[in-house]
């Protein structure tokens, strides 16, 4: 069955505390994930300040690694570019 984010490019993980973020980032990273850490986007109100961004194609795989983890408080987003100016929509079937 085809990860249906992997067709986006990348997809943020907005964390509500910074200790569930690094936790995240750690379990990620062990898994061989591509994961980066960058602030939260002024647009992106819930969160703790800062999130995690991954390709989209390894986004479903980063949500059974946290969950695994029993990490379950994050939300994602699709970050769109278009003209060099980033925009990031709330996607459903997060983990909130």
């Amino acid at each position: 069955m085809m990860n249906p984010l992997s067709e986006h490019g990348e997809i943020l993980f907005a964390f509500s505390s910074t200790s569930s973020a690094i936790q995240a980032e750690q379990q990620l990273l062990a898994a061989g994930l591509p994961v980066g850490v960058m602030p939260l986007p002024s647009s992106i109100r819930a969160g703790c300040g800062i999130c995690l961004r991954l390709p989209g194609a390894v986004a479903g795989k980063a949500q059974a690694v946290l969950r695994a983890q029993g990490i379950y408080e994050y939300a994602l987003y699709l970050r769109h570019v278009q003209d060099g100016v980033s925009t990031y929509t709330p996607l459903e079937g997060d983990a909130r």
